[in-house]
């Protein structure tokens, strides 16, 4: 087991608030009183993690937390075999494809015709959501796809290899 290094408390002489206000000494049920060193709750989580028996060797730290959630648990393989693990790129693309539609063509639509009710003529014109901020939006999802495909092609042609 691994030892913890703990604070020292400064000793100034055996004041309550550790400073020299006197000769006011704490009683050791007053707030402020030297208490007994204890152990702390998070030295046992921070020692080395247990190892779990079973098929595979996992990393377990012994906390109750860790022992609530792993109640129970059974390790599955994964495979990459779910279908959002094959189709998050072409769903990426979609979702991008479906925001510029609404935000250019659906929106600035809507937005004349509610004009159009309400005041008889168009007299604003719509601000596109997605440019608001510099296009940021674009700029990320041009990297989300952009790096998609290239780790696509890159799967792709180490298949064709491998």
């Amino acid at each position: 087991m691994g030892t913890t290094l703990l604070a020292k408390k400064a000793d100034h002489g055996n004041n309550a608030f550790g400073g020299v206000f006197g000769d006011v000494q704490a009683d050791s049920n007053s707030f402020g009183a030297p208490q007994p060193m204890q152990q702390p709750m998070m030295q046992q989580s921070m020692q080395q993690p247990m190892m779990q028996q079973g098929a595979a060797s996992q990393p377990m730290y012994n906390t109750q937390a860790g022992d609530n959630a792993a109640q129970g648990a059974e390790f599955v393989k994964n495979d990459n075999t779910d279908w959002i693990n094959k189709k998050w790129r072409p769903v990426m693309g979609w979702v991008y494809m479906a925001t510029c539609t609404a935000d250019f063509v659906v929106f600035p639509v809507l937005w004349s015709i509610l004009q159009t009710l309400q005041g008889g003529q168009v007299t604003s014109q719509w601000q596109p959501l997605t440019l608001q901020g510099a296009g940021l939006y674009h700029i990320a999802m041009g990297a989300v796809l952009g790096i998609a495909a290239y780790g696509r092609t890159k799967e792709k042609v180490a298949g064709a290899a491998g």
